[in-house]
């Protein structure tokens, strides 16, 4: 687990969506994307529920377990 994952992970959940995390972090979304995707397997479970923005503008937290 690195610092830059959790780093995007957070900034998802505090800015609502993957390009708005981007723009505020100064990286591109793919990149984002791949953080977040290295976070859940490392931890092997789904962190963020992913939707197009044509369904929702925001991408949603897992309840808590």
């Amino acid at each position: 687990m690195e610092f830059k994952q959790l780093e995007a992970f957070v900034a998802v959940v505090d800015y609502g969506n993957f390009s708005e995390a981007a723009r505020r972090l100064y990286l591109t979304q793919p990149t984002i994307s791949a953080h977040i995707r290295s976070l859940e397997d490392e931890l092997h479970m789904k962190l963020i529920i992913r939707t197009t923005k044509k369904n929702n503008n925001h991408s949603q937290r897992l309840p808590a377990l």
